[in-house]
């Protein structure tokens, strides 16, 4: 541009001294010269600094599991680590895990729904054969290589904490029982879950107690008694009475919070829940023995339960627990009818209430004694897409789970992507296996349901 300006002045120095009409047109030509120059730069930068604004960095890969800052014992042995990827099936990629830059980089496993070559999930056992955790701090990454270039992060690095647990404290970690006695309180899981220390007064008998719920609470009513009951698993029971009786041999009970449970049926379809109740099972009957767990697969969502004894007086709040995490285990050590129950969940509905009630009751004593000789039992329920059931079905099982019951439903939001428009409820308890690795395994299934 000065080139042109100092050649100007130039020739017409020289041009004026002997035509001056021919001075005047090279003075229009010239200044057209210029306004064009000027506005092509502006639209080449124009452009380049909007392509740039149209290439938006992606994350090529996430590590959901563990979260970072997560406290992992460094006496466990292989931790799952999984994830996922923006691998398709068009793009041709693998992942890969190494952890606290021991080399090589380990190969980790395709779990996405398209088979052994579909990295979009992924996991990765971390077994002593390549390496193990150590006390203090951990660094975990993920690399996404693909053949084709893709504008994306290909790595992921988290760090977790791991610390020494010893003896048979291993399989308490995470997992410490909260109890409720009258006028007790377990005080090192108060100070865990920072569980507002009321005391619980509740001294009732519970004989022929009749269970009233509020209109809210969608459950019916129901008479029980001190005497033994039968324990109620069916699946398809869960569902449609909303409710699972637990025989005094069942020593945890897992409470599934469900994908989409905390939606309010009074929406659009769209809004919907997946199933009819906000807890799988959402009323259920236990002895005063077994401990309840809540499970939350309610993807992207947290979850803190507040329980009420029968005189509607808080008593405990679990404290917030993520996705596809588990409250520690609460155990009710008298008998009577308690309402759990979490407000605030829904924004299209701000009234909506999410409830569920535990009846506790206690067992004949020449019963209880045979029961307790059996009390390794855990239960719960679990919801997958019908047309998976197959897969989680080989899956539970190779893990020892045994399957009790399974039930078919139509979802109440009509199917969402690549999941159908049924689902399957299954029941599933494990026998004589840790609390620790049964809630292990499922947190390793979860992020594999296709609602994620």
């Amino acid at each position: 541009m000065i080139n042109i300006v100092s050649h100007y002045l130039r020739m017409n120095f020289l041009w004026s001294k002997t035509n001056p009409e021919l001075k005047k047109m090279t003075v229009v030509v010239f200044c057209l010269t210029v306004l064009i120059s000027i506005i092509m730069i502006s639209n080449n930068n124009l452009v380049f600094s909007q392509s740039l604004a149209k290439r938006p960095t992606l994350h090529g890969i996430r590590i959901q599991t563990p979260i970072t800052g997560e406290k992992i014992s460094i006496g466990i042995n292989n931790l799952s680590i999984s994830g996922r990827s923006v691998d398709n099936e068009s793009s041709n990629c693998q992942v890969s895990v190494i952890v606290n830059d021991i080399k090589p980089y380990q190969k980790a496993s395709a779990s996405g729904l398209n088979g052994a070559d579909d990295y979009s999930r992924w996991k990765f056992t971390l077994s002593p054969d390549y390496t193990e955790l150590k006390n203090g701090t951990n660094k975990i990454t993920a690399k996404l290589e693909c053949k084709d270039d893709l504008d994306a992060l290909m790595f992921n690095t988290i760090k977790i904490t791991g610390i020494h647990v010893h003896g048979s404290e291993q399989d308490k970690l995470s997992i410490n029982t909260i109890e409720y006695t009258s006028g007790a309180v377990n005080n090192e899981s108060v100070e865990e879950q920072n569980i507002d220390k009321k005391e619980f007064n509740q001294t009732q008998q519970f004989v022929n107690h009749t269970i009233s719920y509020d209109q809210n609470s969608a459950l019916p009513q129901s008479n029980l008694t001190t005497s033994t009951i039968d324990s109620t698993l069916n699946a398809q029971n869960t569902y449609t009475d909303k409710k699972m009786v637990l025989a005094p041999s069942i020593r945890y009970l897992v409470i599934l919070i469900p994908n989409e449970g905390h939606e309010s049926t009074n929406q659009p379809k769209k809004q919907l829940p997946l199933i009819n109740q906000p807890y799988v099972p959402q009323n259920t009957i236990i002895d005063k023995s077994t401990s309840i767990i809540w499970l939350n697969a309610d993807v992207g969502h947290r979850h803190k339960i507040s329980l009420n004894d029968s005189n509607s007086e808080k008593i405990f709040e679990s404290g917030i627990f993520r996705y596809n995490a588990a409250s520690k285990p609460l155990r009710l050590n008298e008998t009577g009818s308690y309402q759990y129950w979490e407000s605030n969940v829904s924004k299209e509905v701000p009234d909506f209430v999410m409830r569920g009630v535990i009846t506790v009751t206690s067992q004949d004593e020449g019963n209880a004694t045979t029961a307790s000789q059996n009390k390794e039992d855990i239960v719960g329920a679990y919801m997958v897409p019908a047309k998976l059931l197959d897969k989680y079905r080989s899956e539970f099982e190779d893990k020892g789970f045994t399957i009790d019951s399974t039930f078919t439903y139509k979802d109440l939001r009509g199917g969402q992507k690549g999941t159908g428009l049924e689902q399957t409820l299954i029941v599933r308890k494990t026998h004589n296996i840790p609390l620790k690795k049964v809630i292990g395994d499922l947190e390793e299934l979860t992020p594999t349901l296709p609602y994620n």
